[in-house]
């Protein structure tokens, strides 16, 4: 597992955010000789930001290689997004950029009816596949209770 570090204080991260696709195609290219299947996971993207010094045009590029991948060794690729960072202004690229190369979306919203005592949101899933092929919205909802820990 590859892990980003974000740059020091003060630091500038002269290459963005190359080095990092560069280990990731090292180490991807590495189990692709093993025979393993790879998934790459991008757990907030809005992290990527913050490494690449604020180059939304970095994380961008980051994306779109990520994509590259996904087709050169037959990977999946997964990416968490938060939508409400990135509405506003040059940012929304990002999350465009997301959506045009997901197979399959996944969006965490709230109850359209407002809050619920037992419910707490739910999940909206389409697969882009399913429409192309049939023509149709494949939006499924799912409702989400929020786990207490005891």
């Amino acid at each position: 597992m590859l892990m980003l570090q974000c740059p020091d204080e003060g630091k500038p991260n002269q290459d963005g955010l190359a080095s990092v696709f560069e280990q990731m195609e090292r180490v991807i290219a590495a189990l692709h000789e093993d025979k393993k299947f790879i998934y790459i996971i991008i757990d907030d993207i809005s992290f990527l930001e913050v490494a690449a010094n604020g180059s939304s045009s970095d994380v961008l590029n980051l994306l779109h290689y990520c994509h590259t991948l996904t087709s050169e060794y037959g990977c999946a690729f997964l990416a968490l997004g938060h939508k409400d960072i990135y509405l506003n202004g040059d940012n929304a690229a990002v999350i465009l950029e997301m959506e045009y190369y997901a197979d399959i979306l996944v969006r965490a919203e709230p109850l359209s009816t407002g809050l619920a005592k037992d419910v707490h949101g739910q999940l909206m899933v389409s697969d882009k596949e399913t429409q192309h092929q049939h023509g149709i919205s494949a939006i499924a909802p799912f409702l989400c209770q929020k786990q207490e820990l005891a």
